[in-house]
Parts: C-alpha cells; structure tokens; sequence
C-alpha cells in the first residue's frame, strides 16, 4: 500500500511539473492564454458563445504567430503568414478549453487556455523567409518640401528618393511630412519611427524658388531652383550614418511642373549620394546565435523579445525556432564579440539571465 501511495505521489508531482512547464507534446505546442470580445447576441447565445471562443482561439494563434515575424519582415511576409496561419486557426490548435466567459456590457468576453503548435508556426515562418526574394530593411522616409516660403504636400521629394533606392535592399515606408521642430530636434521622431519598426529614417529638407530671369531676357519658360539636404540616421543609437545635399533647376512653361521638376531633381541626386553609406551601416553589425533556456511560456518570450528590442546595440533579432521551452535567436548587433553582447545583456538584466556558455559568436543564457 505504501508503494501504491509513492507511486501515486510521484504521479502527482510529475503532472504538477509538466502543468508548471507548460510544454506540449514533444515539444511542438506551447500552452497559450488569449481574450477575445464580440457584440452579445442574446437571441444567438449558442452561436455567440462560439463566435466569442473561435475569436479567443485565432488571437492565442496571431500571439504566436507575432513572436516568429522578425522586425526586419516585408509587409509580403506579414500577409503570407496571416493567409497560412491566422486565417486557418483551428489547424494550429491541438486542445483548450474556455478559462472565462460573460457577458460585459454590449460584449461577451471569453478567455482561453489554448495549445498552440508553436513549432508548426515557426516552420510556417521561417519557411517564408527563405522564400522571400530579400529580407529588406525597413527604412521610413520623411520630408519637409517648401515652393518659395509655402509647405507643399505633393511629396514630389518623397517620391524622387522611392525611385533612387528602388532597386536597393530596402523596404521604404512613408512616413510623416516634417515641421522645422522635426528638423531642430530628430529626437522624438527618431523614436516613433523606432516603435514603428524602422531600422533607419531617412530626413528630406527641400526648398525651390524661382529664379529670376536676366535683365532684358524673356522667355516662355519658368526656371526654379531647388536646394535638398537629406540625412539618414540609425533608429537604435540616433547617429547619423549618410547625408547627401544638392542644388537642381527645373524648367519649364507652367510654374508648378517647373518646381516640381526642380524638387524632383534636387531629391533624387542627394538621395543617390546616400546609398554607399547606408549600405555599409546595414552591413556592419556581426551575426550571433544566441539560446535562451528555461523560457516556459509566450509570455516570458516576449519579455526576452523586449529586452533585445531596447537593446540600442541590436540592429535585429530573429527566432528562428522555440522547442522544449529553448528560444533560439539570430541576432545582429554592433558588438565586436559574444562576449561583450554578454556582458551588456547582464550588465543591464543581470536579474533576468545566468550565462551558460559564451563563444566568439554564440551564446546560451538561461532565464531565470
């Protein structure tokens, strides 16, 4: 009988561990809690009731989903993995059950507590990756575009640097017309671009004007002559990493193609002048392959995506595989070393992580 007992002990407390770790089987699924609203249907309670769970089930799928989308994915990619993934829930999902459900308000609020196959996700992702042509860096564009001392939002200067950097490996994103608080202090916008997603931000500053024609010279034509002044600095650290300025004129009968012309042409040279700089900084971080253990839940997951999103040293960080409660990173950063990407991590989350095994480009940390 004592035996039986211990056996049943020991049962008890493997059951509670496996509860605890939140693993699935084999390591493919991850226990995931998620919420969802929909409008309450008193004369559907049934239908409602299942619309509220379906809800709940595909956000615990998009929370997993989330983790894998790197921040340097084309928006390609991001809609691939919502028509294979997110779109097709239930394939995702091995077993759960409805933690909460009630009514509030106009609303039926419903909580889940769902496995999700984790590793079938990732592969999804990953796979879409390698299928893309490029994984681009994102690069949000902003300017400020004055005709003589009044803002034109034509953005004809946006448009001429799209078609400077067009066979490049960017993904350009339009992004915010600029006051002259923008250009004075970058700061904040440098920092919303950042949130957005952004690796780089590229500031156009662009003024034409007409020229005025030489003493006893008429002519049909209009000239205007345009001065752009264009930076592009690094979201993580606000430095600058290329600049490119040049004067063009534009010609021609109507003053406002002329002006235009002018700003195109202007915009387009600096933009050029810029490539070769911001090539090299896309280049210049070193690759590492980072594992953190003992992870447990998406949760936690998240928090270690968050700590490296901060980090102002790395450029970008990607999962490439979550198994057996072990995230697996690529990260690049401008850091000599896995050494001294270590002892950063440490130094600012010294509460967060151990260190297990450090090499030149590789690294295993455990979460505590």
């Amino acid at each position: 009988m004592k035996k039986v007992l211990l056996l049943l002990v020991i049962g008890c407390l493997t059951l509670s561990a496996c509860r605890a770790l939140h693993i699935g089987p084999k390591g493919e699924g991850e226990y995931v809690v998620a919420e969802s609203l929909v409008p309450y249907d008193e004369n559907n309670l049934t239908s409602m009731k299942k619309e509220g769970e379906l809800a709940a089930q595909k956000a615990a799928v998009e929370k997993v989903a989330g983790i894998f989308i790197s921040s340097t994915s084309t928006i390609e990619q991001a809609q691939l993995v919502e028509e294979k993934i997110t779109s097709k829930t239930a394939g995702f999902i091995r077993r759960g059950y409805v933690q909460k459900a009630y009514r509030k308000g106009d609303q039926w609020y419903t909580r889940v507590r769902v496995m999700v196959l984790v590793k079938d996700i990732g592969e999804i992702i990953k796979q879409s990756d390698a299928d893309a042509f490029a994984k681009k860096t994102t690069i949000l564009v902003t300017s400020r575009e004055k005709v003589g001392e009044d803002l034109s939002l034509k953005q004809d200067c946006k448009q001429a640097i799209y078609k400077a950097l067009k066979n490049q490996p960017y993904s350009l994103v339009n992004g915010d017309n600029l006051s002259q608080n923008n250009l004075d202090n970058p700061t904040p916008l440098i920092d919303k671009a950042r949130q957005e997603g952004a690796r780089f931000i590229i500031m156009a500053d662009v003024q034409t004007a007409p020229l005025q024609a030489l003493p006893g010279i008429t002519s049909p034509f209009k000239t205007y002559r345009a001065r752009a002044n264009i930076k592009t600095a690094s979201t993580k650290n606000y430095q600058i990493i290329a600049e490119g300025a040049d004067q063009v004129s534009g010609l021609d009968p109507v003053e406002g193609i002329a002006a235009q012309k002018s700003i195109s042409a202007a915009c387009e040279a600096a933009a050029g002048q810029m490539v070769q700089s911001i090539n090299a900084a896309i280049n210049s971080a070193n690759k590492f392959n980072v594992v953190v253990q003992n992870v447990k839940t998406i949760e936690r997951l998240k928090q270690i995506q968050d700590i490296f999103k901060e980090m102002r040293e790395i450029e970008d960080y990607n999962l490439t595989k979550y198994t057996n409660s072990d995230a697996y990173f690529e990260i690049s950063a401008n850091i000599s070393s896995g050494e001294e990407l270590t002892a950063k991590i440490i130094r600012s989350y010294n509460v967060n992580f151990t260190v297990m095994a450090i090499s030149p480009q590789n690294i295993v940390l455990n979460f505590i």
